[in-house]
């Protein structure tokens, strides 16, 4: 991932950070992660297409720009064999589906809850059958959408926006599912009671669209996904109890 907080240009993630590695480790395949908005620094394109030029380890790329175009012009000075993942779940058709672009797959954040749907999504963008992916799609997109949450909460001075970020939305819905997720580390913490009924009615509304989509957890972890989603006992476990 791009370093974070120092605020290096471009060139010296290419040159401090991504390259020293490369080098140091031809055997080892190195994937950049450009997510400029958690990061608050990009590598740009040029400077990875002289990366994947330089380094044969360096031969894909995680992109979570949300930038369609930067994502093309990845294409076009990477070349052909490179090959570029979508870092954002809700982004992955349309990159995998653009023929300017040719996504091979994702690193995905919801494969943690539903690996099976994601994997059977992005095998069907690969053999071309694009209606039957945006329609799994869009069963999955409520899931999509709770990598991040963000609620308005009545704090003793006013309104406060809470964003709680991924992982926090995900590991919060795995633990309710029995899922072994463990806490997140600080100062990440817990969701409020908004918060987590934002993630429920996801997750609810993903089971309704596709019963299947849950359930290798309830057969794995030999649990009831119905009833453990509307379970207020677990859901006190998991939030703050008051602002």
């Amino acid at each position: 991932v791009d370093p974070y907080y120092n605020g290096p240009s471009s060139l010296e993630i290419r040159r401090e950070y991504v390259e020293p590695v490369a080098r140091a480790f031809p055997e080892v395949q190195v994937i950049p992660y450009i997510i400029p908005g958690r990061t608050g620094c990009m590598m740009q394109v040029e400077d990875l297409a002289i990366l994947a030029h330089q380094y044969p380890n360096v031969a894909q790329v995680k992109e979570a720009t949300g930038d369609l175009d930067n994502m093309a012009k990845t294409r076009r000075l990477c070349g052909d064999d490179f090959t570029i993942l979508s870092g954002d779940d809700d982004k992955t058709v349309a990159m995998m589906k653009s023929e300017d672009i040719r996504a091979a797959g994702v690193i995905s954040v919801m494969s943690n809850v539903i690996p099976g749907p994601i994997q059977r999504l992005t095998e069907l963008l690969n053999a071309g059958q694009e209606d039957e992916a945006d329609s799994l799609a869009e069963k999955l997109a409520p899931l999509f959408g709770i990598v991040g949450v963000a609620t308005t909460e009545q704090s003793a001075y006013g309104p406060v926006e809470c964003k709680a970020r991924n992982p926090v939305p995900v590991k919060t819905l795995m633990n309710i599912l029995g899922m072994p997720a463990g806490p997140v580390r600080q100062p990440l913490g817990k969701m409020t009671h908004a918060g987590v009924q934002v993630v429920l009615d996801a997750a609810r509304q993903v089971a309704a669209n596709d019963p299947t989509a849950f359930a290798p957890v309830a057969e794995f972890f030999g649990v009831d996904v119905e009833a453990r989603l509307h379970d207020d006992s677990l859901v006190e476990r998991v939030v703050y109890p008051s602002y």
